[in-house]
């Protein structure tokens, strides 16, 4: 692969970053030909050309992990990338074969938080792999294949609006789209959505809108209806928002590449702590496209329509009890909530709880030895509640 041609393929990232370069370059020079007075600013430009021109030389030579995913997944997880294609604008779906017999006909599509994408799903796909043994009595043999895939401008997809990059797109809109991508690669019944965080409410809209087609649905520490009034979470948000921004314009500086370590693991950041556990392929990716104007701008405008989303669902319930008088939108379809209880609020099981409502066909999960983190840290847990959500769709 020619690095040189991937440089100037990949997004605007890198024409601000040589422009940069440039600048504090030539200010550099600018100020070592001056009087002793004003040549200590020589040396701060001297520091910020070296950062400069170290992060362009490091995004030439990792350019190859932005333009291809089987850069990061082939190696240990196998599996086969989709770029599927709408209006010149891709989804990166990988997808994964668990049982090839006949019998096996359910697709698993899992649906990350904010701001986390495919690679967070590193260790279930390790723990789904281990389960894949011919033993009929199991239930995971109904499994025909699984599935991530990066929502737009996360990881290997596009960003939707590529001319109004500070646009996001709600959860209805989301959800609509995902059904086209994956009509396109011939992915459209039996599915079990598995859904972190806020990728729960984008799950449980995917099942509201289209119940046809799917027979389950795990959600896993998901944001709901209360946190349309929870004051914490609102204000952490807008602190999210504001970080991402700041980050935007700090990156063409390369200095994002020693910051990084700095942001929290909710920013999206992942090898800042040595006690993840996941893959160091998946890692190395993940930091690596978290410096990118895409990843940055679908993370601020994702956080900004959050709430949106959720009125999306608040809405629907809503119609639901209106209509029939109960919040069982999902009907009898099967439904498990696991719940992580380290670092929650008081009322956390009993909120979690109420989304059981959603379903005749549910179980709650209570899981006490994970945060909010679960995909990470307690990743055998959500097989085991896979394998649960598909005895109950049974």
């Amino acid at each position: 692969m020619n690095c040189l041609s991937d440089f100037i393929k990949i997004e605007y990232r890198y024409l601000p970053s040589t422009l940069y370069c440039l600048v504090v370059v030539s200010l550099f020079f600018y100020f070592i030909s001056k009087t002793n007075k004003k040549r200590y600013f020589s040396y701060l430009f001297f520091i910020l050309s070296l950062i400069s021109i170290i992060d362009i030389v490091l995004l030439i030579k990792e350019s190859d992990i932005f333009l291809e995913p089987n850069k990061t997944f082939s190696t240990e997880f196998g599996g086969k990338s989709f770029r599927p294609t709408i209006n010149e604008t891709s989804l990166h779906i990988r997808c994964f074969e668990y049982n090839s017999n006949n019998g096996a006909e359910k697709t698993i599509i899992f649906e990350a938080g904010t701001p986390f994408y495919s690679t967070i799903w590193g260790n279930v796909l390790e723990n789904l792999q281990q389960q894949q043994l011919n033993n009929s009595n199991n239930p995971m043999n109904k499994i025909k294949q699984y599935c991530i895939y990066d929502r737009y401008g996360y990881g290997w997809s596009d960003l939707k609006y590529k001319s109004n990059r500070n646009k996001g797109v709600n959860a209805i809109e989301a959800v609509n789209d995902l059904k086209q991508y994956l009509e396109l690669i011939g992915i459209n019944d039996h599915l079990i959505l598995v859904g972190w965080s806020y990728g729960g409410i984008l799950s449980q809209l995917f099942a509201s809108q289209f119940p046809s087609i799917v027979d389950g649905v795990l959600l896993i520490d998901s944001m709901g209806l209360t946190d349309l009034t929870d004051t914490f979470l609102v204000n952490l948000i807008n602190q999210g928002i504001n970080s991402f921004k700041v980050l935007k314009y700090i990156l063409p500086s390369g200095i994002t590449r020693i910051l990084t370590p700095l942001f929290p693991l909710s920013s999206g950041y992942l090898q800042q702590s040595a006690s993840i556990e996941l893959s160091d392929s998946l890692k190395y990716s993940t930091d690596l496209i978290y410096q990118s104007f895409n990843n940055i701008d679908a993370s601020k405008n994702e956080l900004s329509i959050i709430f949106d989303s959720i009125n999306q669902l608040n809405d629907m319930i809503v119609n639901q009890n209106n209509l029939f008088g109960n919040s069982e939108y999902l009907g009898n379809k099967s439904l498990v909530v696991l719940t992580a209880t380290q670092d929650c609020a008081p009322d956390w099981i009993n909120i979690q709880f109420e989304m059981t409502h959603y379903s005749s066909n549910s179980v709650q999960i209570v899981n006490n030895s994970t945060d909010h983190f679960v995909p990470l840290h307690a990743s055998q847990s959500i097989v085991n509640a896979i394998s649960l959500c598909i005895v109950l769709s049974n």
